[in-house]
């Protein structure tokens, strides 16, 4: 369970729940601000866990959806409670069979949608209006085979249905790649979904709008709230947004075999010379069109793309070979000499990574393209998982994964500019959170729990100081956790001595 930001990815999760027994009352369940552990919530009477269970919740908004109970349990509920303590209240209307809630944020308030037992996505409730609504279909909405849908952080519902399975091509038109129905929704009850196309190969946000790319190679910008469309390009094979949704790097529509490349700046203030709006500079040409976006056996996914810098100042065109065989200043469209290199490794921050010419180790580097600065950080075992996590000036950190279990690993800082290595943190997992200056929260697989066919994970959850080199333990073998950065952690204890769902501070004690 990833501890980072979730983007696009919207995973599945089916909650069982309790029946009609009360949830047990906590006498104290104030959860903001946290000064130490509390349960906000307590199975009920008489339960039992499932050994064969672990027992996951989900956020909406600031509450929590949760259960105690299995799915074949005789007339099972759901329940709700805040963050920061109070009551549980039985989610009434999230009847057995709804699945996939998600919450949108909205000037109206948190919002909660779903898939109803019939397989229609509803406007499950608002959860800042006292009681519970009936649930509400979206209007021309259609039945989606894998149904789901997620909240953009712009305030709008995002809903995708792939109808041409992606297979072996990603996100260019015109080449038989996969292809979506997508919808949006702008929170409004009353109004209907959004069609932004039946063979959507490609999207991009680009602040409170989305750039869309269908298999015909037009290019539209699409407003979900206003519901304007503005044509942007037509002919367009694929394209790249930079982070600083001003810049644009695509390839047109040609021969499918050598296509020319182009910078367009999207912003109508902008009046630069080499790339003002409006105006297409050719920046290069992609000679290997065919197998580019993992059309071909031993071609990697990456082929075709352009990889941008953090800060959106160059970006680069990865090659059949792995390679960066292009690069370009953004502001310029100016190009620019690549170190000799071996493979890449994508960007971090506003540097490029890449894997120096050594066969008999793996070496890695920063490339910073704008001013060519080169700084060589790891070298090791030519099978070494290695992933830069964090540089801050001369001091790079990178996670270094356990030989025989890449889940785990240790945190190492290196300074670029004399070598000096130390290690930050000798055990943690590779996902975590740096807390502050010296502190970091992460979660470390404690014991496989077997459900049906499948082997689920409970959880040790630890924050690990630098300063001191001591752990603090948060909680051992928990079902499931959420991160939330200004409060703490909340998990669910279904093995320990007091079992129920909590909230704790990340606090070295």
């Amino acid at each position: 369970m990833s501890l980072r930001p979730a983007h696009l990815a919207a995973l599945p999760l089916l909650l069982a729940a309790c029946g009609d027994e009360p949830v047990v009352q906590e006498p104290f369940a104030a959860a903001c601000p946290l000064q130490a552990p509390v349960r906000l919530a307590a199975p009920p009477e008489r339960w039992q866990p499932g050994r064969a269970r672990v027992y996951p919740f989900r956020a909406l908004g600031d509450r929590i959806l949760y259960s105690f109970d299995g799915p074949a349990d005789v007339d099972p509920g759901y329940w709700l409670v805040h963050r920061c303590g109070g009551a549980p209240r039985r989610f009434t209307t999230f009847t057995p069979g709804t699945i996939l809630p998600f919450a949108l944020e909205t000037d109206r308030g948190t919002l909660v949608y779903a898939v109803d037992p019939e397989g229609r996505h509803v406007l499950l409730d608002r959860l800042d209006v006292a009681g519970f609504d009936v649930p509400r279909p979206i209007a021309d909405l259609p039945d989606y085979d894998v149904p789901g849908g997620f909240a953009d952080e712009a305030g709008y519902a995002l809903f995708a249905r792939v109808h041409r399975p992606t297979g072996s091509a990603l996100h260019a038109a015109g080449i038989t790649a996969g292809a979506a129905v997508v919808h949006t929704h702008d929170g409004d009850p009353d109004a209907p979904a959004l069609h932004l196309g039946d063979d959507v190969v490609s999207l991009a946000h680009r602040g409170g709008s989305l750039l869309v790319l269908t298999d015909d190679g037009v290019l539209r910008e699409v407003d979900p709230f206003t519901r304007e469309v503005e044509p942007v390009l037509e002919g367009v094979r694929y394209f790249s947004l930079a982070d600083d949704h001003r810049r644009l790097i695509w390839q047109a529509i040609g021969d499918d075999d050598v296509e020319p490349v182009y910078l367009r700046d999207l912003e109508a203030s902008a009046r630069i010379a080499a790339a003002e709006y409006g105006v297409d500079r050719e920046i290069g040409v992609n000679d290997f069109a065919a197998r580019s976006w993992n059309r071909m056996p031993g071609q990697g996914l990456e082929v075709g793309r352009w990889v941008w810098t953090g800060d959106s100042a160059a970006a680069a065109l990865v090659g059949p070979d792995g390679t960066f065989v292009a690069a370009v200043r953004s502001d310029t469209g100016e190009p620019l000499q690549i170190p000799e290199h071996r493979q890449q490794r994508g960007a971090l921050g506003r540097d490029l990574v890449l894997v120096m010419p050594d066969p008999d180790n793996l070496v890695l580097a920063l490339w910073r393209p704008t001013d060519g600065d080169l700084r060589v950080w790891y070298r090791g075992p030519v099978d070494a998982a290695v992933e830069p996590r964090r540089r801050d000036g001369d001091a790079l950190e990178y996670f270094l994964a356990d030989p025989t279990d890449g889940d785990i690993g240790s945190l190492r800082r290196v300074d670029l500019g004399t070598g000096e290595l130390t290690e930050r943190v000798p055990r943690i997992g590779r996902e975590y959170q740096q807390l502050d200056a010296r502190r970091y929260f992460t979660a470390v697989r404690a014991e496989p729990v077997q459900t049906g066919g499948e082997v689920k994970w409970t959880w040790n959850l630890l924050v690990f100081d630098a300063e001191s080199r001591v752990y603090t333990t948060i909680a051992e073998r928990v079902d499931h956790f959420l991160h939330f950065p200004d409060q703490g952690v909340l998990y669910l204890d279904s093995r320990g001595p007091q079992p129920g769902l909590w909230a704790a501070p990340l606090v070295s004690r």
